[in-house]
């Protein structure tokens, strides 16, 4: 009972945070003061209480580490994503963010209540390989998730800038701004992969060492997250290639991002993919 208990208050936190992401798109077409902080109230209650089955989770199943099963690992990331849009939106607001990261922060909790109940799963952070492997994927994803939304923007407030047809509020914050941003999340998110690949590789010898072989998901695994490398490498050549900035640059985070959420979720199908 108490993790079904957890569960509930994870998909009540994704509906508040869903709701905001909603209310944040209609003030786009009809800003108005009442729908700005009911926005507000429902990302930060959303986000408190996706803490507060978090925290649960973690204290009934004796861990202080929010990564050790796939429950903890996916609600500790879309509540980052979440905290992240709260604190930007707070402090440096970046126009539209909350309509891309939200929505990728609640698939990202419902995902954890659908696999940590029908597919529950633990992670061995007791080895020093896999920790920095889990780590490092992790962050990477958070990273790629930051870059691909603001890439989105990016797009966004150029079309408007060219059509002017979209509303004002995809150009609140300058090209200039969100390619910067772009190019900082691919840069730690790429460094973070690189160190994800190679651990990653470590544990993939390990284990064919003691199997045999390895399961067909796990070559998938690697086929997408070596794909998303190659494009985010090209990602970052972008400040020194002219034919490679702005809207290009753009679109290759978004791909990278696709391609990293298609490795991410192939683990989470197959234990054996771990």
């Amino acid at each position: 009972m108490r993790d079904l208990a957890q569960q509930i208050l994870l998909i009540v936190a994704a509906a508040l945070l869903a709701l905001s992401a909603g209310l944040s798109i209609v003030r786009a077409w009809k800003p108005a003061q009442g729908l700005r902080i009911a926005a507000k109230g429902s990302s930060h209650f959303g986000v408190l209480i996706g803490i507060v089955a978090l925290v649960w989770h973690c204290v009934s199943h004796n861990s202080w580490i929010p990564l050790e099963d796939n429950f903890a690992a996916l609600a500790t990331l879309g509540l980052l994503l979440s905290m992240f849009v709260v604190y930007i939106q707070r402090f440096r607001p970046i126009g539209g963010l909350d309509w891309f990261l939200l929505p990728i922060a609640v698939l990202l909790l419902v995902a954890a209540v659908v696999f940590g109940a029908l597919r529950p799963s633990e992670y061995p952070l007791g080895n020093a390989w896999y920790n920095v492997h889990l780590f490092s994927t992790f962050g990477g994803v958070a990273a790629f998730a930051i870059s691909a939304a603001v890439g989105f923007i990016y797009l966004l407030a150029s079309a408007r800038l060219r059509s002017k047809t979209l509303p004002p509020t995809t150009t609140a914050t300058s090209l200039e701004r969100l390619e910067n941003i772009t190019q900082l999340a691919v840069t730690l998110g790429f460094a973070l992969l690189t160190v994800g690949l190679l651990t990653g590789a470590v544990i993939l010898i390990h284990q064919q060492h003691q199997n045999g072989r390895a399961q067909w998901i796990t070559g998938t695994k690697i086929v997408l997250a070596a794909a998303a490398w190659i494009v985010y490498a090209l990602a970052l050549h972008t400040p020194i290639s002219s034919g490679l900035r702005g809207r290009k640059s753009a679109l290759l985070s978004i791909i990278g991002f696709v391609l990293v959420l298609g490795a991410f979720v192939a683990v989470q199908f197959l234990k054996s993919s771990h």
